[in-house]
């Protein structure tokens, strides 16, 4: 339940936002419920839940989330890393940072930083990708079709790393 009222709080909350750019970052705040943690620290997967409001927050403030739904695509979450570095305790106010870093003609790299009083607790890199149906839809087409006048940065060494990690990974689980 926890993550369906934090969703909700989410999609009402960006609604009263400022819009962003789409290469602008998103600063949420939070403070860690009850439900978010096992003994006495915010777990693992609350963190990523986190990460999560990041995204929608992001695509809802660009306006890339009306495109999807009116379009009938789909975003989903290929792939995420993480590192969790220091704990957040209950009821401790934290704040999440959400930018989208790079995208080519499959990926859309979304980076997340979870801090507490300017110091990183948690740090993600999340890989999506736009569908419809089994289609692949090149973001860049979307780029184009809201008039978003961006073009990609340069690739940075942060996803190559993050590609070579993950074929290895893959590599290694399929030969176990």
């Amino acid at each position: 339940m926890n993550r369906w009222l934090r969703t909700l709080i989410t999609f009402i909350r960006a609604q009263f936002l400022n819009d962003l750019k789409p290469d602008e970052e998103t600063c949420l705040n939070f403070r860690v419920w009850i439900t978010d943690v096992d003994l006495t620290i915010m777990n693992n997967a609350a963190m990523l839940s986190i990460t999560e409001m990041g995204r929608i927050d992001l695509m809802i403030r660009t306006g890339f989330l009306t495109h999807v739904r009116r379009n009938r695509l789909y975003v989903p979450l290929a792939s995420i890393s993480a590192q969790f570095r220091r704990p957040l305790k209950r009821f401790q106010k934290f704040q999440l940072k959400t930018q989208l870093i790079y995208w080519d003609e499959k990926w859309i790299y979304i980076s997340h930083r979870i801090l507490r009083e300017e110091e990183i607790i948690a740090v993600a890199l999340a890989k999506c990708t736009v569908k419809k149906g089994k289609e692949l839809i090149p973001f860049e087409s979307i780029i184009h079709k809201l008039n978003w006048g961006m073009k990609p940065k340069n690739r940075p060494e942060m996803i190559d790393r993050f590609e070579r990690g993950e074929t290895l990974f893959l590599k290694t689980l399929k030969h176990e």
